[in-house]
């Protein structure tokens, strides 16, 4: 490319020799003053002609092409002859830059576009928000920062003095959080968890069920979306939260009824042993509790004699007795027909957990049938934790032990699971007929 264009700079002499050569007869005469003006004045005109067509009309594109990039014509491009080298590299060069600012301007239009719609989108999901939920904020959880809803945080709790994300989460979970709840709701929304679950391509949102520490403590949700997945603008949320303390009580009214035992309102079989293995799996592990057996000596006579209304009218009064005698603390369950279990949680002194059970058995002694007062019997075992076992299973069998126990030695009394397996049996009463 570059020897053409010294090429053509010589071709353009050649018409100067040319006229010299006419005027000196091949070189053979002098050649005279006036005889040089004309080859020279051709040459002068070839050589500007010549650096017209490879530096003037080629510069004048070149910046041509250049003012229409500064405008913002990203498609602007040059082209020259291929015998300029000079000009034709520029030309490559510049080209080349153009492409890659198209290129890059494409990218950064569309994501302008995503970006706006995106924005559009938030507007809409945080108005939509707004009208369905209590409060609302969003925040960026890079920078620790929160963006938007903090007035109205503030005015629910005064005591908000900051727009730091996290300093807000545990302000509210010291202040504002049941006791119960407040280490769950700082552990779930924490800035440090909610990075931590989100860099996770499968978590979209996190959810929590708490209750603001109010006279009449109140059920609510709140819920964090991830808006964004970090990269240069920092991650960000978008976090809302809903009363619902309405249906959150009548689920655990549900809840609680499913737990109960139809005729009797103690605790059924299932959920007795649910309660009490959990308590003693966790605050009840280091304690002294007792598990109590009883039942109605004779149950069998009781409805052949009166029917099975009467009989379920005989159990129900003898559950409300026991609730009577235990604490609410305490967990009470109906586990057979006829069969109640309690566990007595951190039992204090011997003497007054004996003088407890033979409260019991004596719980049994009066009933009220068909309106006539009539006197039943009723038998007691009892097994202590972690003495006679530390399962509800070994429990209720060297409870259940104790109870037979009773039974064979005479009804109407209770007996203790002795460490060595022998039952002790304490008297509680002496039965008697219709009074």
């Amino acid at each position: 490319m570059k020897e053409k264009s010294i090429c053509v700079v010589i071709v353009s002499f050649a018409p100067f020799f040319l006229v010299l050569l006419a005027e000196t007869g091949n070189f053979r005469t002098p050649l005279s003053l006036g005889g040089l003006i004309p080859p020279t004045v051709i040459q002068i005109l070839l050589l500007a002609v010549l650096w017209h067509r490879m530096v003037r009309r080629p510069a004048k594109e070149f910046l041509k092409a250049i003012n229409r990039a500064i405008d913002g014509d990203f498609c602007a491009r040059f082209s020259c002859d291929d015998g300029n080298a000079t000009f034709k590299k520029l030309s490559g060069a510049f080209n080349a830059l153009m492409g890659s600012v198209e290129k890059r301007m494409k990218e950064l239009s569309e994501n302008r576009l995503l970006q706006n719609q995106l924005y559009e989108n938030e507007k809409i999901y945080r108005s939509a928000l707004e009208l369905s939920c209590e409060r609302i904020l969003e925040a960026d959880l890079s920078h620790n920062r929160i963006a938007y809803g903090l007035a109205k945080y503030s005015r629910a709790f005064p005591f908000l003095h900051t727009e730091m994300y996290d300093s807000m989460i545990r302000s509210i979970a010291e202040n504002a959080v049941h006791p119960d709840d407040s280490s769950r709701f700082y552990q779930t929304l924490s800035r440090e968890n909610l990075l931590e679950a989100f860099r996770r391509p499968d978590v979209k949102e996190v959810t929590l069920e708490y209750r603001l520490k109010t006279p009449e403590p109140a059920w609510y949700s709140a819920s964090v979306v991830c808006l964004n997945s970090g990269g240069r603008d920092g991650l960000k949320i978008i976090g809302y939260v809903k009363n619902i303390d309405a249906r959150k009580k009548q689920e655990i009214a549900i809840y609680k009824r499913s737990q109960k035992d139809g005729l009797t309102g103690l605790y059924n079989k299932t959920a007795t042993q649910t309660m009490i293995e959990a308590f003693l799996a966790g605050k009840g592990r280091n304690g002294r509790h007792a598990v109590v057996m009883a039942d109605i000596d004779n149950f069998k006579n009781i409805n052949d004699t009166f029917g099975h209304a009467q009989g379920d009218l005989a159990l129900a009064q003898v559950a409300q007795k026991l609730r009577g005698l235990f604490r609410s603390s305490d967990i009470a369950g109906r586990v057979g027909g006829d069969e109640f279990l309690i566990l007595v949680k951190n039992i204090g002194s011997e003497p007054a957990f004996l003088k407890k059970l033979k409260a019991v058995g004596e719980s049994f002694h009066t009933v009220r049938l068909k309106e006539t007062p009539y006197r039943i019997s009723g038998s007691v075992g009892a097994a202590f934790y972690p003495d006679d076992g530390t399962t509800y299973d070994a429990l209720y069998k060297r409870a259940d032990c104790a109870l037979y126990h009773s039974k064979a030695g005479g009804k109407d009394r209770f007996s203790l699971y002795g460490g060595g397996g022998t039952p002790r049996p304490e008297r509680a009463g002496q039965a008697a007929g219709p009074g």
